[in-house]
C-alpha cells in the first residue's frame, strides 16, 4: 500500500455467519486486516443453510424449499460477479451445495483466488471438486499438514494455517470448584455433536456414577441426547459464552472416533479450552496428540480405563488443573494464537494480489 487512499480489498466467502470456519477462519482477522490496510466483504450463503419448511403442505414444503435454494444460487450468483473488483478473493470450503460451477464462475471473473479448508472435505463425494480447486486456486490454505498434504498432490502453492484462536478476548477460568462437582464439558456445533460427542454418552455416563462429576453441553440448538444414565446440563452457545466458556466448565473434552475425517480435525475445541485456562481430555487422533502433549496441557484417552484416570486425576486434584491449564493458555499464545498467524496470512494475501488481475475468456 503506497498510501492512505489505495487500501486494497477482499471478499471472502463462508457458508455461514456463526459456522466456526467462518468465525474462526476469517471473521476474527476482519479486524487485523482492516488495520493492515485491507477492506474487507463478507459474504455468506442467504439463506445460510437449508431449514425446515414451517409449511405442512407438501406442495407448499416443496415449493418454499425450492425458493430458498433458488434465493441462494441467485445471491452467490451476484456475489461472483462482484469479485471481479476485488483484489483478492478468500474461498472457504465452497461456495454453494458443492456445485463446482459456481467456483468455475468465480475463476473467470477473478483469479486471485486462495482457497482454504479445516477439514477433511475431500473425501468421498467431494474429492474431485476440492482438487478441481487446489489446482487452479492462486493459493491454498489448509487447517493443518495432514489437509495440507492432499493440496500438495496438486499444486505448489500451498501454506499450513491453523484454526487459531484471539487469546485476547478469551478469559482465563479461576478454576473454583470449592462447594460443587467438578463440570466436564463440551463445546462444540450441532452439526459435530452426533458423530462426535455421542458415540461416548454411555462412557461417560458410567464415569458419572463413579466420579460424580457434572457434564455441561455447550452448543445450539439444545440437542436431543439419546443417553438417559447420563446428567447433563445445557449452556446455549453464543459468541460471549464461547470467550468465557471457563465459566462454565471446569475440564473441556474433545472425544473423536479414529476415522479418516477425524484424524483432519484441526483441534479448534482443544485451542478453545486451553485459551481458558482449562485443562483437557481428548482421543488420541490426528492433531489431538500434539496439542494435548499428555501430561503437560491435559491427558489423551484412548480406553474407557484411560477416560477413568484422566478425569479421576483431574477431579481430585485443584492444582494440577490449574498448572495444566496455565501450561495450555501459554502454549496456545505462542503457537496457535491469532496474533502468531496474522502475519502469514497477511503475506499470502499480498503475494495473490499482486498476481494476475482476470482470465481471459
Amino acid at each position: 500500500m503506497t498510501g492512505a487512499a489505495q487500501r486494497r480489498r477482499l471478499i471472502a466467502f463462508a457458508h455461514g455467519i456463526d459456522d466456526p470456519a467462518c468465525r474462526f477462519r476469517i471473521r476474527q482477522y476482519v479486524p487485523c486486516l482492516e488495520q493492515a490496510g485491507w477492506d474487507v466483504r463478507l459474504s455468506t450463503n442467504h439463506p445460510e443453510r437449508p431449514r425446515d419448511s414451517p409449511y405442512r403442505n407438501p406442495l407448499l414444503r416443496t415449493a418454499h424449499q425450492r425458493c430458498r435454494v433458488a434465493v441462494r444460487q441467485l445471491w452467490r450468483r451476484w456475489d461472483i460477479r462482484a469479485a471481479a473488483a476485488f483484489d483478492a478473493v478468500l474461498l472457504n470450503r465452497d461456495l454453494l451445495q458443492g456445485r463446482i460451477e459456481y467456483e468455475q464462475l468465480l475463476l473467470r471473473e477473478n483469479p486471485r483466488v486462495i482457497f482454504d479448508f479445516d477439514d477433511a472435505i475431500f473425501l468421498g463425494e467431494k474429492a474431485a471438486h476440492t482438487e478441481w480447486i487446489c489446482r487452479r486456486a492462486a493459493w491454498v490454505t489448509a487447517g493443518n499438514e495432514r489437509l495440507a498434504s492432499f493440496a500438495r498432490q496438486f499444486t505448489d502453492r500451498v501454506t499450513v494455517l491453523p484454526t487459531v484462536v484471539d487469546t485476547d478476548a478469551c478469559a482465563v477460568s479461576r478454576q473454583d470448584s470449592r462447594g460443587r462437582p467438578v463440570r466436564i464439558g463440551w463445546l462444540g456445533s450441532d452439526r459435530s455433536i452426533q458423530e462426535t460427542l455421542f458415540p461416548f454418552l454411555p462412557l461417560f455416563a458410567r464415569l458419572q456414577q463413579q466420579l460424580g462429576f457434572d457434564f455441561v453441553i455447550v452448543s445450539k440448538p439444545e440437542p436431543a441426547v439419546p443417553e438417559p444414565a447420563l446428567r447433563w446440563s445445557f449452556v446455549e452457545w453464543s459468541p460471549a459464552v464461547e470467550t468465557r466458556i471457563g465459566d462454565v466448565i471446569d475440564i473441556g473434552i474433545m472425544p473423536l472416533t479414529d476415522t479418516e475425517f477425524h484424524r483432519g480435525k484441526c483441534g479448534c475445541k482443544l485451542l478453545q479450552y486451553m485459551a481458558a485456562g482449562l485443562p483437557v481430555v481428548a482421543s488420541p487422533v490426528g492433531i489431538n496428540s500434539y496439542l494435548v502433549a499428555t501430561g503437560e496441557r491435559g491427558h489423551l484417552a484412548e480406553t474407557e480405563a484411560d477416560w477413568s484416570k484422566a478425569f479421576a486425576e483431574l477431579i481430585a486434584d485443584r492444582e494440577l488443573r490449574l498448572r495444566m491449564g496455565a501450561r495450555g493458555r501459554a502454549f496456545v499464545e505462542r503457537e496457535f494464537s491469532r496474533s502468531a498467524w496474522f502475519p502469514v496470512l497477511l503475506d499470502i494475501l499480498e503475494k495473490v494480489a499482486n498476481g494476475p488481475s482476470r482470465r481471459r475468456r
